[in-house]
């Protein structure tokens, strides 16, 4: 009988301390391994987070604790060739890595480096569409069930949110120019991460992209927007913005004329999808300025709880409205 009930304490004990001991397994240890993989993995839980691979923006610091700030910036794939610094990474002592896969990345090529210094690579698919099932993975790999759900269920709900406007007639649908870039030449094709809020929202990228145009941030002529004769232009910052507004040529084109050239927001972080999830804000903002009869949308409050939500962040309502229109506080 002694033995027995010695059995029932240990068999309580494990009960009780082994699925703690399991979820913080990977506590301040996960490298990872692109850009949008670090704010992914940062929304998720920052606990996780052992390193950047690029150095924070100066708006990015504004929101971000000192404590993760501080972390190592160790490098990692992104455009133009860039990848990890190895010996950094391997002196860092971390020992697993995670990756948001796509398109841009070569998964297996990334998986090997990665072994060949001794880190577990794991990965999670991208995509706005794909957000529920990322959130869910990442409860499951990182042993945070609840928070993988909770992130999921928001992210159903906008995506429910906007369902309808797919059904809408392409000749009813806003056809849209993203204009990136300090002279707003640059754009994103369709179903691209920068772009793809677009339809999701209910509009029509602008731009058609041949097999020959590389994924990106491909660069086109004023004259190559003349002939799209886009019926929005969201500028993706608030300088452009500002020379969208007094540019004779900016000006001369149709949406200006007929007042629908807008700043697509950003605050604190994107809001067109860098990472991903930050779309889910996009999606809203777009969707409630092109149809607000069909999608009306209390914004402010949306911002936020968004932010509450995914960075843990209290917004006022002023600093809400300085990220949706910079210039009102001049």
């Amino acid at each position: 009988m002694k033995r027995f009930k010695i059995a029932i304490v240990i068999c309580l004990l494990v009960f009780l301390f082994c699925p703690k001991v399991m979820a913080d397994e990977f506590t301040q240890d996960v490298y990872p391994a692109t850009p949008p993989s670090s704010f992914t993995l940062y929304a998720f839980d920052p606990e996780l987070l052992g390193a950047w691979n690029t150095p924070l923006y100066d708006y990015e610091k504004k929101f971000i604790p000192e404590k993760y700030q501080t972390l190592p910036i160790l490098g990692g794939w992104y455009g133009q060739g860039y990848v990890p610094d190895r010996e950094m990474v391997m002196a860092s002592g971390l020992k697993k890595a995670f990756m948001v896969r796509n398109s841009f990345f070569n998964t297996d090529r990334i998986q090997s480096a990665l072994a060949e210094m001794g880190l577990e690579l794991f990965t999670v698919i991208d995509g706005i569409e794909s957000l529920p099932e990322c959130f869910r993975t990442m409860g499951q790999i990182f042993m945070r069930e609840a928070r993988g759900e909770e992130l999921a269920l928001y992210t159903e709900k906008v995506l429910a949110s906007v369902k309808k406007l797919e059904d809408l007639p392409n000749e009813k649908k806003f056809r849209i120019y993203l204009a990136m870039d300090a002279d707003g030449l640059a754009t994103s094709c369709p179903r691209e991460s920068r772009s793809y809020f677009i339809e999701v929202a209910g509009g029509i990228n602008s731009m058609v992209c041949s097999d020959s145009v590389q994924p990106g941030r491909p660069r086109i002529s004023f004259e190559d927007i003349m002939v799209m004769d886009p019926d929005v232009i969201l500028a993706q910052s608030y300088e452009l913005k500002e020379i969208m507004d007094t540019d004779s040529r900016w000006q001369g084109l149709r949406a200006a004329k007929e007042g629908h050239v807008y700043y697509l927001p950003r605050g604190p972080f994107s809001w067109n999808g860098h990472p991903t999830l930050t779309a889910l804000m996009g999606v809203q903002w777009l969707a409630n300025t092109l149809y607000p009869d069909l999608y009306p949308l209390d914004l402010i409050n949306e911002v936020k709880q968004f932010n509450k939500l995914f960075f843990r962040i209290d917004l006022s309502d002023q600093m809400v409205k300085e990220f949706v229109d910079p210039g009102s506080v001049n």
